[in-house]
């Protein structure tokens, strides 16, 4: 049989061998149109590259592509060229032979033949994949790839043009020699079966690392979380294991000493007889037995990325576990995961000449402890989001990612291995899932490899030899900053206008491949165009608050987590300003927000509709094939635009209402609509895109929006989130969220739910008169009492006397929706005092990690002294704003002492912390709590002593519904700081902390 096109293998090749053949026939034959066939031969017969020359000869073959070329034309490959590969390389070279005409219908004689070799089995399907690029293949998602059909005498051209993997010749070594992706497995990914469930099909996790290999990684995703029992896990993880061998990965083992979130868990117990260094060397000897051929040992430090533990101690455990490795396996790479919170300066140990910015000891942070580790352990530094690493960088409590830069080079002169792992998503309300397309990504990861190339161990620069991608989600997009990640892994010279060029090279008709088309070079400026505006507005411009780059937080959505983390001082990610906050501006703030983050948004939102109507003007040119590919790029920009419209619009509304409300006149609600109006209209048009893009998921809906956010809805999927990356993408939640809230303002219910009886102010001098403001029902009728003062509706006002007092609240009203019952409490006071949120030293436990928690948890308290009877009142202030609710607050008489030292009675405080995903209010009680504190002439002497029980079920469902932890995690971190067994915990735990208290 003859072809026009061969695929050339050595009869006795392996298994893999034989698939990578297929393939290679295969999708020859598809981009060509015409039939292609392999060809077995020995190779005692064939070594010479005119050998095969002859072979094509007689089937009169234009395009001949060999496999094993080393064994099949030794003397182009041979031992020499093989071996100077190393392990990694691969081998791609083209020679034009012979002067017959050929099948594939060019005018050009003979054929090209195209040797690939690798030294080993990754490296081998690596060229195999390289020369199918060349014919214009892209691998872009593991589900997903763009093949395209050329005329079949663009063929050998097309086979001999390099890409920008090839710098020169045909040996193809990479950059970085460890080169993967994360696949987040903490975070409830849309293949998550195909890793766990042996009895969901495997084909996805095959493709995820098909797409690895495909996009020249070397590191295997084996087996994770899932649903199933740990005997099905280990059938898949066996599975798994088969496919990881196959292709050809190495694997690695590690230890983790401290691990308490998102369902992890710590190997080491300090709480057991067994010393510390006895439990760590145990491990290590045990997992590097049960792993013998392990090619790196991790090490997981940080119980989570909010707590720490002593420095000292870490370091030390650090050394024991790798060094321990080292004595083992001398040969083995160590690695340490250094992750990224800032602004916990380690009091034992210097930032080596490399500030971080968050504090003016010059003392390093918790997470960069790896550095004064034994310099021949390896460390995986990791920084998160979009941001590069130099310039401002407002996350994680951080201010810049520099001195991570810094520390890198330090590191890379002592000889010490090191890998780099940034993101491209973080996930959780910040970039896929709002939905926001963020290209900036791109630019960041290709801007730190370009910051980070003069440390590489290949260039002979330093001992940069790794680098990690953390992914979660590929939908919107995201897909692309992972595909460059590969490509600049292999090749660090590469940029990102040749990357962008490969992702929109679908958009040109594949004959128009020399010189490219209109289609994609437009493409390619609207996208840089986007990428520096995201530069300029998400990274260098100054927001309200003269944050650079905090315009982004009205695109991110928002967590409680986030906001309670940025109301106690730790600016986790910036929040947006809150429509509460604005209710409470005067004109010149109004001003200065309209000409700062308003005005970004207007401009955002224009960008982007004129980015997408440019996108748009191109559907009618760009081919069949390259049509989903633009549609993704369009939904993506769409999207960001519609996330400033509707940002604007809600911001609009609440300006207008306030501006109303200044001015005195009437009904600012009704002034505020037509913005409210807008933005639910921009919020529908959202919902359009969301499904259209929805239709192009490439997982089922179950896998990438299934379960929910509500304990009815939600569905158990092995992490400790019961929804999928996609499902509050497909809910709208981080748009629903705020237009609920504008809604509710404007129709005079205020931010929370529900009609409520609201007195204000509920604590505040001496004289002041109280507010009351009847909740708006039918019928209304009944007596409220404050002390033994009484007000009727319509009433609305109410004089309390000039003197200090606190006041009970009670009420039982009645009308057309049925009774109403109301208890509370008002005070009156010169004496008053405030607690910032976070503002507590926890005395006991005597713990880093629960003052950690409780501190990042506890909301901004008010005071007031009352002088007779003594006592003590106080309320939450979740939002911050100085305003209490008078059914919050607590009355603490005092019991013993007087102004000069005093201790209150035992009270309960119901501190509320957040709303849970599902809208459920979470609230921390302290039972049994006693007070104790003094006066001087000034008032409340700050601190105040608060010695009481905590519920445990209270912090166990925080931990769960904020920072992502589960139940056994945060019962084994609370049991190991009160000393009890996790598995059968007590209702209460004790605590001693100070309150710092403020004078108003």
């Amino acid at each position: 049989m003859s072809a026009s096109v061969l695929v050339v293998v050595p009869d006795d090749t392996d298994e893999l061998g034989a698939e990578l053949a297929e393939t290679a026939r295969s999708t020859l034959g598809t981009i060509s149109g015409l039939p292609a066939i392999t060809v077995a031969v020995p190779d005692d017969r064939y070594d010479e590259l005119a050998d095969l020359e002859h072979l094509a000869a007689r089937h009169r073959a234009g395009l001949v592509v060999v496999l094993e070329a080393e064994r099949l034309a030794g003397d182009v490959v041979g031992p020499d060229q093989l071996a100077s590969l190393g392990e990694q390389g691969f081998w791609l070279d083209t020679h034009d032979v012979g002067g017959w005409a050929n099948r594939l219908g060019d005018d050009e004689p003979g054929a090209t033949v195209v040797l690939s070799a690798g030294a080993a089995r990754l490296p081998r399907q690596y060229a195999v994949v390289e020369l199918l690029r060349r014919l214009g293949v892209r691998y872009f998602h593991p589900e997903q790839q763009y093949l395209p059909h050329h005329d079949p005498a663009d063929l050998r051209a097309l086979a001999r043009r390099p890409t920008l993997l090839t710098r020169e010749g045909p040996a193809h070594r990479p950059d970085f020699a460890w080169r993967s992706w994360s696949f987040h497995g903490a975070h409830p990914l849309e293949h998550l079966e195909a890793f766990s469930d042996p009895s969901h099909p495997i084909d996805e996790a095959v493709h995820v690392n098909q797409w690895i290999v495909s996009n020249f990684g070397n590191r295997f995703r084996g087996a994770g979380r899932g649903v199933v029992s740990e005997e099905q896990l280990a059938i898949r993880a066996a599975q798994l294991d088969e496919l990881r061998e196959h292709l050809g990965f190495a694997q690695g083992t590690g230890i983790t000493l401290h691990n308490l979130q998102q369902g992890a868990s710590s190997e080491i117990d300090p709480s057991l007889p067994v010393p510390v260094r006895e439990q760590i060397e145990r491990v290590v000897a045990g997992k590097l037995a049960d792993m013998p051929d392990a090619q790196w040992f991790g090490i997981h430090f940080g119980p989570t990325e909010l707590t720490t533990t002593p420095d000292e101690e870490t370091v030390q455990w650090i050394d024991w576990a790798g060094q321990a490795a080292l004595r083992l396996r001398p040969d083995i790479r160590v690695e340490i995961n250094s992750h990224v919170t800032g602004s916990q300066p380690s009091p034992h140990f210097d930032d080596l000449g490399c500030p971080n910015g968050t504090n003016d000891e010059g003392r390093i942070d918790y997470y960069d402890l790896p550095h004064h580790a034994d310099p021949r352990l390896g460390i995986s530094v990791h920084t998160v989001m979009f941001y590069p690493l130099e310039g401002p960088a407002r996350v994680y409590d951080q201010r810049s990612f520099a001195h991570k830069r810094c520390l890198m080079e330090r590191a890379s002169t002592q000889g010490r291995p090191l890998q780099w792992f940034p993101e491209g998503s973080w996930w959780l309300g910040f970039d896929n899932s709002v939905p926001m397309y963020l290209p900036l990504y791109m630019w960041a990861r290709a801007r730190d490899v370009e910051l980070l190339r003069p440390l590489l161990a290949s260039r002979g620069g330093g001992t940069l030899d790794g680098h990690r991608m953390f992914d979660s989600g590929h939908e919107w997009g995201y897909w692309q900053q992972d595909y460059l990640a590969g490509l600049l892994a292999w090749n660090a010279d590469a940029t990102l206008d040749q990357v962008l060029g490969e992702i929109l090279d679908p958009l040109c008709e594949p004959a128009d491949w020399r010189d490219g088309c209109e289609a994609r070079r437009e493409a390619i400026a609207v996208v840089q165009e986007i990428i520096e505006h995201q530069r300029e507005l998400f990274l260098r411009r100054e927001d309200f608050r003269g944050r650079p780059g905090g315009v982004y937080a009205y695109f991110a959505g928002e967590e409680q987590g986030d906001e309670l983390a940025a109301a106690s001082g730790l600016e986790f990610r910036p929040v947006r300003v809150s429509f509460g906050e604005v209710l409470d501006w005067d004109e010149e703030a109004m001003a200065h927000f309209r000409a700062t983050d308003l005005a970004a948004l207007h401009e955002a939102a224009e960008a982007y509709e004129g980015w997408r109507a440019r996108l748009v003007a191109l559907q009618p040119v760009v081919p069949t094939e390259g049509q989903p590919w633009l549609a993704e790029v369009i939904d993506g920009v769409e999207i960001d635009g519609l996330r400033a419209a509707q940002a604007a619009e809600l911001y609009e509304a609440v300006l207008r209402y306030r501006e109303v409300e200044l001015s005195g006149e009437n009904s600012p609600g009704i002034e505020a609509y037509p913005h409210s109006l807008a933005a639910l209209e921009v919020l529908a048009r959202a919902q359009k895109v969301i499904a259209r893009r929805e239709r192009s998921y490439r997982y089922p809906p179950a896998q990438t929006y299934g379960g929910g956010v509500t304990e009815a809805t939600g569905v158990d999927n092995g992490t400790t989130y019961p929804y999928r990356v996609y499902t509050k993408t497909h809910l709208l939640t981080y748009w629903l969220d705020r237009q609920m809230q504008v809604t509710q303002l404007i129709v005079g219910r205020g931010i929370d739910d529900g009609p409520a009886l609201e007195l204000s102010e509920a604590l505040d001098h001496e004289g002041a008169p109280l507010q009351v403001s009847w909740p708006p029902l039918e019928g209304l009728e009944g007596t409220l009492r404050i002390g033994e003062l009484s007000l009727q509706p319509p009433d609305d006002e109410l004089l309390l006397g000039d003197g200090p007092g606190y006041w009970p609240v009670s009420a039982e009203l009645g009308s057309v929706s049925g009774p109403l019952s109301v208890r509370g409490g008002v005070a009156r006071s010169d004496v008053r005092a405030t607690t910032p949120a976070g503002g507590m030293a926890l005395l006991y436990p005597d713990d880093p990690s629960a003052e950690g928690v409780l501190a990042g948890v506890l909301p901004s308290l008010r005071w007031a002294w009352v002088p007779e009877p003594m006592a003590l009142v106080l309320a939450p202030d979740g939002d911050g704003d100085g305003s209490v609710r008078f059914d919050e607050l607590v009355y603490a008489q005092v019991v013993q002492g007087d102004e000069a030292g005093f201790d209150t009675a035992p009270v309960e405080l119901e501190l509320p912390v957040a709303l849970s995903s599902g809208g459920t209010a979470l609230t921390i009680t302290v039972g049994q709590a006693v007070l104790s504190g003094r006066l001087d002439a000034d008032g409340l002497v700050s601190p105040i002593t608060l010695d009481g029980q905590l519920r445990v079920d209270d912090i166990v469902k925080a931990a769960i519904e904020l920072a992502g932890f589960d139940e056994a995690g945060t019962l084994a971190l609370l049991g190991g700081v009160w000393g009890f067994d996790p598995a059968d915990p007590p209702q209460w735990v004790p605590i001693v902390a100070e309150l710092t208290v403020s004078a108003e």
